[in-house]
């Protein structure tokens, strides 16, 4: 009698295991899929992730996890899943930090049981929308502060709801023009060296998308603080003084212009030694 109860309880449990273990069964038959906008992002351009999955966890989300070419894990997330099982997170970068190695990145994604992964090529400046020099590097600091490298000289700010793509010189207007990426009305606070941009008296003038703008600002010594407002959608900032340091591009130009007046100058010389007037 027992051996048949035990029989119709085997049977039962068979019957029954689909149902009493749907969530198990679900996640390990679950289809996760997930991809970049692009295959390939401009340093300091955000990445954009897309993604995709045929069975939705009440509750669970999906952990997306982002690691650079030496193996470091740069940025951890957490999203929801959309009702049509869809998810999405845009992962802001930067021009150097964290994102400062330029090659093959890894984003690793897992939603129940389920994981899968996905690879694009960060670095370099591949897009027309992130300009930038050679003598730009951007570098991140133990706290807040972050600095840029101009040349030999470092410029240390603290900027918030906001990070800036690129910083270009201006000779001919003696400015240094700044574009920023905005998340909300935020602050630049910037330490100018004053031999990379200086003013008289009369002080800075400051432009923010072209308006001029209110902003503080304090000279100790070789150095220029400058604090300056700005609202969410701006784009650009540019500081006006009467001294820009030149960049590179400048420089060779000065330089092909000298050479080619001596080259001019020598070659009228010499037309004259061989062409003596009668």
């Amino acid at each position: 009698m027992k051996s048949k109860e035990v029989s119709v309880l085997v049977i039962a449990s068979l019957i029954l295991l689909p149902f009493l273990g749907g969530d198990s069964f679900a996640q390990s038959n679950q289809v996760l899929t997930v991809t970049t906008e692009k295959e390939s992002y401009a340093a300091g351009e955000p990445v954009e992730v897309l993604g995709l999955v045929d069975i939705i966890l009440e509750g669970t989300p999906v952990v997306i996890r982002v690691v650079s070419p030496v193996g470091n894990m740069i940025h951890p997330a957490q999203v929801d899943v959309e009702s049509d099982g869809s998810f999405s997170e845009t992962i802001s970068t930067s021009i150097g930090g964290k994102w400062k190695e330029t090659g093959t990145y890894t984003i690793m994604v897992n939603y129940g049981d389920n994981s899968t992964q996905v690879e694009f090529e960060y670095g370099g400046m591949m897009s027309a929308g992130v300009q930038t020099t050679p003598e730009f590097a951007m570098e991140e600091n133990e706290n807040a502060s972050q600095s840029i490298m101009i040349e030999d000289h470092s410029l240390d700010y603290d900027l918030t709801c906001a990070e800036i793509q690129s910083m270009t010189p201006d000779t001919e207007n003696k400015s240094l023009i700044i574009a920023i990426k905005t998340e909300c009305d935020g602050e630049l606070k910037i330490t100018l060296p004053k031999d990379v941009i200086d003013t008289d008296e009369e002080g800075f003038f400051i432009l923010v998308d072209g308006d001029e703008t209110n902003h503080k600002a304090s000279s100790v010594g070789e150095f220029w603080t400058l604090t300056i407002p700005f609202s969410y959608g701006s784009e650009e900032i540019e500081i006006i003084g009467t001294f820009v340091i030149p960049e590179f591009g400048t420089i060779a130009s000065l330089i092909l212009v000298t050479a080619i007046t001596s080259i001019i100058i020598i070659s009228a010389k010499n037309k004259q030694i061989f062409n003596p007037k009668i």
